[in-house]
């Protein structure tokens, strides 16, 4: 009996070592997630110190809910975001996410901020076999190589321009607004490329006619000749697919020159272009976010509370959030740390990951344009306007602050 007794003894020692230990080894202490971030740099003004402070309140608020349940360790264990300021240099961030895994450790990687510095941080995942999710990364070239270490998000930069086009189409059919010609100015990257790309192709598709289409140089700040050409063509909307100092530099000198079109829509509108032209200067303009306050979950909320940022100064946060939660979402269903183990579930076509959106899934091997994609995802922007001197969000419908006012109107 005593024999039977110690027996017992030890299956249950050995059976609750398994289960706090896990199948791996001893618990984390930390689900530590690497990044790096445009805190400095061409870049900043989309993202800058208050994106980083909104990313370390995701750490607080989700470790005081209690961290990430792990299946397979049988606990919920507290995530550690490592964070370095990449200034806006692709070169710099592939240094940094090498030094995450080297030194730091990283479980997983959250992607970078923009498209170009993704382009390049992205093959350190793929190299490496770390998971990354990619947030603002949203080029064609990005998910065309063939890696399976990485996921995105969101769509193609070249769909962002549809629901411009839908708002404006409902607008001319309502009588309130009548454009009818486009001229694009797109700066020589390929993010922006798409969008460009992107818009003509949409405008087309909606009965516009685009009667100018100029490509800068990347970083120009001299529009005077691309202005010339806009006045004799006399485009309805102009789309500015430009980086947000390059969209600054032009509608400043287009209000200086009186240089006006009906409408002016700007790749990203946030609140570093309202802060360098002056609210007056671009009340009425158009542009894209992806921040809309009728979508937001109590996570996110809480994050906005504990960061003390005005939510609509961060175009990007919702995404950058989203990114975050597919990290913790792809563990939970798992059930593991092992990045093999969290890529099965994103490889997977019939995972579905919960977002501000809807279920947000990856598409794998889509054959396109004679291209083969993998691992791109379904969020998008939409449109918000400054009225009176403020962002709201005006389309989609579902989520908008306010009704589209037609006209760029500065004061």
């Amino acid at each position: 009996m005593r024999i039977k007794v110690l027996f017992l003894s030890v299956l249950v020692l050995i059976f609750s070592m398994v289960t706090s230990i896990g199948a791996f080894g001893e618990v984390p202490q930390q689900i530590k997630i690497g990044a790096t971030l445009p805190v400095t740099g061409m870049f900043s003004g989309e993202w800058g110190p208050r994106f980083l402070e909104f990313m370390m309140a995701w750490e607080k608020v989700v470790n005081e809910e209690g961290g990430v349940f792990v299946k397979e360790y049988n606990k919920k264990i507290p995530v550690k975001l490592i964070i370095y300021d990449d200034e806006s240099s692709a070169d710099k961030s592939v240094e940094l996410y090498e030094k995450l895994a080297a030194v730091d450790k990283v479980h997983f990687f959250l992607g970078p901020s923009s498209s170009p510095i993704s382009l390049r941080a992205s093959t350190v995942a793929e190299k490496l076999q770390i998971p990354m999710v990619i947030v603002e990364g949203v080029d064609e070239a990005i998910f065309s190589r063939g890696f399976r270490w990485i996921v995105g998000v969101q769509r193609f930069a070249r769909t962002w321009p549809i629901p411009l086009f839908e708002m404006l189409v409902q607008s001319n059919n309502q009588k309130r607004s009548d454009y009818h010609t486009v001229g694009i100015v797109t700066s020589d990257t390929p993010h922006t490329k798409d969008v460009g790309e992107g818009a003509a192709e949409v405008a087309k598709k909606n009965g516009f006619q685009v009667v100018a289409s100029e490509l800068v140089p990347f970083k120009t700040m001299d529009y005077s000749a691309v202005m010339a050409k806009l006045k004799m063509a006399k485009p309805d909307l102009v789309v500015l697919a430009l980086w947000d100092p390059e969209q600054i530099a032009f509608i400043k000198q287009a209000l200086e020159t009186g240089y006006k079109p009906k409408q002016i829509y700007t790749r990203f509108l946030g609140q570093s272009t309202l802060n360098a032209i002056g609210a007056s200067g671009v009340e009425g303009i158009i542009g894209a976010t992806c921040n809309a306050s009728k979508m937001w979950d109590d996570r996110i909320k809480k994050m906005y509370s504990v960061a003390k940022v005005n939510p609509y100064d961060l175009a990007w946060s919702t995404i950058k959030y989203e990114g975050l939660q597919t990290i913790i979402k792809a563990i939970e269903m798992s059930g593991s740390l092992d990045r093999q183990e969290v890529m099965k579930v994103l490889w997977d076509p019939k995972t579905r990951i919960p977002s501000m959106w809807g279920p947000n899934q990856f598409y794998w091997d889509v054959k396109e344009r004679g291209k083969t994609f993998n691992g791109y995802g379904m969020l998008h922007p939409f449109v918000a306007q400054v009225q009176g001197g403020k962002l709201v969000v005006t389309w989609y419908e579902k989520w908008a602050d306010a009704e589209y006012k037609p006209g760029w109107n500065p004061k």
